[in-house]
């Protein structure tokens, strides 16, 4: 695969919603074009020598030759340069950038007049929590994309390229809300995927040690057997994985305090194209949806539990298409804007064989098509709990 033909295949960027009202079954679609600037573009793919010279010097010149092969979905050389001391520091200019920016930007966007999906879905999950008699925990802190000026005109983005340009890491600049989030544990049968976007499950795949090795040897093999027989589906396909780190719970993957949506609709079918280039068409015909599965490591209390805003809550002017930028692949997924009728959810005290399934994806129109979500510093555990480690596979569920 051509990396510049790859990366170049969308240059501009159409917002294109079709949003269900669920209001007495009709149907309305509302359009926003806008075409944003997209500074990474200015540095990938290299278009003439000076580029490509900055990129062979960098300390991963392997980015200019390495290609995507499908039937090696885990081959990822991002996952070592993004964690390079020239990253961290680059990261830590990033922040001199967002904090530079903020304070220069009004913080406000034009008015958003895309329909909101689910009309009182809010009202509908307040009445879920008040008779199920859901008891929150003490508010927490939750970051979100602050509604800067500057997006209106440049796309958000986040750079998994090697270091070794001007390029920030990324233009994302958060701010801090306190929600109060609220614990299903004894009422999880409430929230599903089909509804909220978002479920819990018993998965009991008994695993000693976690490693690269035996989480692909091993682990995502059960998990696909698992996911057609708990899903009743015809197939599962794995296509990526974190690091849990080792069973000393020395994680090499920090959890994400801010709240985000993996994908977007274009990003999940554009992602099947990618790993099922002959068939991505056909496949289209029938019923895919895309999964994340999270499995806390670290049990049965997690200092960081990953916290869930229930679809029916969502307002679809809350999520911001935002590219992430690979060395074969334009991905996009979506920042979250604060509106204070989301609601958030998680379940406490998880234990081995739990897991939470939530949707990044779906070609069904009635259904939840997402799940914005985000970890969390839990305010009710003790101080003393260690470091939460856990593990998720994305996976393509067919039928």
């Amino acid at each position: 695969m051509d990396i510049g033909q790859s990366i170049n295949q969308n240059q501009g960027i159409i917002w294109h919603l079709e949003v269900d009202t669920n209001v007495k079954g009709t149907k309305e679609e509302a359009t926003e074009t806008r075409v944003l600037r997209q500074p990474w573009r200015a540095y990938w793919p290299p278009r003439c020598d000076k580029t490509m010279e900055i990129w062979l010097h960098s300390e991963f010149p392997q980015v200019v030759s390495w290609r995507f092969d499908h039937h090696q979905p885990f081959d990822r050389p991002w996952r070592s340069w993004t964690r390079s001391a020239r990253a961290l520091q680059e990261r830590a200019a990033g922040l001199s950038f967002r904090s530079a920016r903020e304070s220069t930007v009004a913080k406000s966007l034009p008015p958003r007049t895309i329909a909101a999906p689910n009309s009182g879905g809010s009202s509908d999950v307040d009445d879920v929590i008040k008779y199920a008699n859901i008891h929150g925990v003490d508010s927490s802190i939750f970051h979100f994309l602050t509604p800067l000026n500057i997006y209106n005109t440049e796309k958000p983005y986040l750079s998994r390229l090697p270091s070794g340009t001007k390029l920030p890491r990324t233009n994302i600049v958060t701010e801090s809300q306190i929600l109060e989030v609220f614990d299903v544990s004894g009422h999880e049968s409430e929230f599903t995927l089909e509804k909220s976007g978002f479920q819990y499950a018993k998965s009991p795949i008994p695993m000693e040690v976690w490693n690269d090795s035996t989480v692909c040897s091993y682990y995502i093999p059960k998990v696909e057997e698992w996911l057609v027989q708990h899903l009743q589906c015809s197939g599962a396909f794995i296509y990526a994985y974190n690091n849990p780190g080792d069973t000393k719970n020395k994680s090499t993957k920090t959890p994400f305090l801010r709240a985000h949506c993996d994908a977007t609709a274009a990003s999940c079918f554009k992602r099947l194209q990618l790993y099922f280039p002959d068939r991505a068409h056909s496949l289209m015909k029938g019923r895919v949806r895309f999964l994340n599965i999270w499995r806390p490591i670290s049990t049965p209390i997690q200092d960081c539990p990953l916290a869930m805003c229930d679809y029916r809550t969502v307002d679809p002017r809350d999520l911001v298409p935002a590219d992430i930028i690979f060395p074969h692949y334009q991905d996009e997924a979506y920042e979250v804007l604060y509106n204070p009728d989301q609601r958030w959810f998680y379940k406490k005290g998880m234990e081995w064989d739990d897991v939470l399934l939530f949707k990044l994806g779906d070609n069904a129109t009635d259904e939840a098509p997402l799940c914005p979500h985000s970890a969390f510093m839990d305010p009710s555990v003790p101080k003393d709990t260690p470091s939460r480690v856990s593990i998720e596979v994305r996976s393509i569920i067919f039928g």
